[in-house]
């Protein structure tokens, strides 16, 4: 049975919109098919609570993930992968010694995420579906080549999650699928990743949040392959492919490591607002994706990294 399942106060947040409450996976995804577009997937509420109290959304449903038990689990797959349920909160990522040790870059971008209290609430489905430009995991998960699951009733399908953003704040989602899962591939010999964020407050968004991933070749000098994530540097969150262009295959000194940065700042296309100016993001992207990679680097050479 699908429960409505509102309370007094939320009722007051949602204007009076009905709270489905599904207990799977298949009764989410029916309902999502029967409501279409008047419905809206509720996770952690963290993002779209506040634009339900401001009226600039007003759905006749609410769809509620919290009792599907399967979109919040956290394991790793046989492989020495990872398996991240939609509903697995971020506080959940920040404090998982699986997450800390096997993928440290997930974690600090989780820790760097608002306020504990926000952290406790928001999900990483929601965030990723949320598709703030200024997020942070979205430049960690790049980093570490994660891909996204997309359910809708009889099929499914994978994404990259660079590829999960089409515009500001416009997942590649369609109206009748749901973001399931996040899946990390295992970490590859002699890799590491790293998450450096910049910010005024320490509730802020990402003026600038870098991602980097690096791989060694077998002779421990040469990168092998690197990713680069970022968000705060464009109207989506966003894979600079010329930066990484400038590591693969050389040695990561630390000439190599500012031309990586420089081609970043070239590469991207960061907005000019309240907070910073254009120029300002571009010479930040600039000095983070230089120290996320040395970071990230010292990681590959065994190191922690701190």
């Amino acid at each position: 049975m699908i429960e409505t399942d509102l309370t007094q106060d939320t009722d007051e947040v949602v204007h009076h919109a009905a709270y489905l409450a599904p207990r799977t996976l298949d009764q989410a995804l029916a309902l999502l098919g029967e409501q279409g577009d008047e419905a809206k997937v509720v996770a952690g509420g963290q993002s779209l609570l506040v634009f339900l109290r401001q009226g600039l959304l007003t759905p006749r449903y609410l769809i509620g993930l919290k009792r599907i038990p399967e979109l919040a689990r956290l394991e790793l797959t046989p492989d020495g992968g990872l398996t991240i349920g939609a509903m697995v909160t971020q506080y959940a990522l920040e404090t998982s010694p699986v997450v800390r040790e096997r993928f440290p870059a997930l974690a600090e971008a989780a820790a760097v995420i608002a306020s504990p209290q926000v952290r406790r609430q928001g999900t990483l489905g929601g965030n990723l579906c949320h598709a703030d430009p200024t997020g942070d995991p979205p430049a960690a998960l790049i980093a570490l080549g994660a891909e996204v699951e997309l359910v809708r009733q009889g099929s499914s399908r994978r994404l990259p999650v660079a590829d999960l953003f089409r515009d500001y704040m416009e997942p590649a989602i369609e109206a009748d699928e749901l973001l399931v899962v996040v899946h990390l591939p295992a970490p590859e010999p002699r890799s590491g990743a790293a998450y450096l964020k910049y910010r005024l407050r320490g509730v802020d968004t990402a003026l600038v949040g870098v991602g980097v991933g690096l791989t060694l070749a077998a002779d421990g000098r040469t990168c092998a392959a690197a990713r680069i994530g970022l968000v705060g540097a464009g109207v989506t969150p966003l894979r600079v492919v010329a930066a990484e262009a400038e590591l693969s295959g050389r040695e990561p000194t630390d000439g190599v490591l500012q031309a990586a940065g420089e081609a970043a700042a070239a590469e991207c296309s960061p907005l000019s607002d309240t907070e910073a100016s254009e120029e300002y993001r571009r010479q930040m992207v600039k000095v983070f994706v230089r120290r996320a990679a040395e970071r990230a680097l010292q990681r590959a050479r065994g190191g922690d990294g701190a």
